[in-house]
C-alpha cells in the first residue's frame, strides 16, 4: 500500500475506529443504476464485486431491460435487481423526474405496476420490491401509489425521509460520478471526505445503512479505482459489513 493511499483514507479509518470503539458495525450497500443489457462495464462491476464479496443491487430500467441481462444476473450470486422507473423518461417541466405530481395518478399507477411486473417476470428471485426513481426524485403523490404496485421501499439520494410514510426509505448517500463536470469518477479525496461525513452522521443519529451509488455505463478509470480502493479499505474491517438491499427491507 502506498503512502499516498494511506493518507487519502486516514479520515475514513479514524471514523471506522470510532464505530469499532462503540462496538457497532456500519452497514454499507451498493446500488448501480441504468442497466438494460449486458455490457463490458457491467461485467467489470460484477467481477470487481465478486472479487471482494460485495453484494450489489442493479437498478434496471424495466421497459428496456432484456433477457440477456436477466440470464447474466441469474448467474451472479451477489446481484439483486430493482426497478429503475419504468421507461426513465422525464415528465416534469422544471426538474427531472418520471413521476411528477402533475402526471395523472392512473397513468403513474399503470407504469409502476408494469415496472414491478416486468422486473419480477425477468429476474424472478433476484427481484427486490424496492423502487428506484430516475434522478432520485418522485412526487409524494406518486410515492403513495408504490404499495398498490407491489413495492415496499424506495431508494433516493441523501438522508431524506421517504416521500410517503407507508413506504420505507433505503437510500444511497454517495454518488461517485461527477455529473456536472467530467461525467466520470469524482475526485477521490472529495468522495472519501463525503463518505466519512455520512458515516459520522449515521453514527451520531440513527446508525442507518450508508449506500454507495454507481453508474457502470459511465465509469472511467477514476471511478473504477475508487471502488477498488473502497472495497480494499472496508471489506473485512471489523466495523464494516456490506449487505444486500433485501436485508435492509423491514
Amino acid at each position: 500500500m502506498t503512502v499516498a493511499r494511506a493518507s487519502r483514507w486516514s479520515a475514513l479509518r479514524d471514523e471506522l475506529a470510532r464505530w469499532a470503539r462503540d462496538g457497532v458495525v456500519v452497514r454499507l450497500w451498493l446500488r448501480d443504476d441504468d442497466a438494460v443489457t449486458v455490457t463490458p462495464a457491467l461485467k467489470q462491476l460484477a467481477a470487481l464485486c465478486s472479487a471482494h464479496g460485495v453484494p450489489y443491487l442493479i437498478a434496471a430500467v424495466p421497459s428496456s431491460a432484456d433477457e440477456d441481462l436477466a440470464a447474466y444476473l441469474s448467474g451472479q450470486q451477489l446481484a439483486e435487481v430493482a426497478a429503475h422507473g419504468w421507461s426513465h423518461q422525464n415528465y416534469a417541466n422544471n426538474t427531472k423526474t418520471e413521476f411528477p405530481a402533475e402526471r395523472p395518478s392512473a397513468e403513474i399507477l399503470r407504469d409502476l405496476s408494469e415496472a414491478r411486473s416486468r422486473i419480477e417476470t425477468l429476474f424472478g428471485a433476484k427481484a427486490v420490491p424496492l423502487f428506484v426513481p430516475p434522478w432520485n426524485r418522485m412526487a409524494p403523490e406518486a410515492a403513495a401509489l408504490l404499495p398498490r404496485s407491489g413495492f415496499r421501499a424506495i431508494s433516493i439520494l441523501g438522508h431524506e425521509r421517504s416521500p410517503d410514510d407507508h413506504v420505507q426509505a433505503i437510500n444511497v448517500h454517495l454518488d461517485i460520478i461527477d455529473w456536472r463536470g467530467s461525467r466520470g469518477g469524482r475526485n477521490p479525496a472529495d468522495l472519501i471526505s463525503e463518505l466519512t461525513d455520512h458515516l459520522a452522521w449515521a453514527r451520531q443519529n440513527d446508525r442507518s445503512a450508508i449506500g454507495i451509488l454507481t453508474h457502470h455505463l459511465v465509469h472511467d478509470a477514476a471511478a473504477w479505482s475508487f471502488l477498488e480502493e473502497l472495497f480494499a479499505e472496508t471489506v473485512g474491517h471489523p466495523a464494516v459489513r456490506w449487505v444486500r438491499a433485501s436485508e435492509l427491507l423491514k
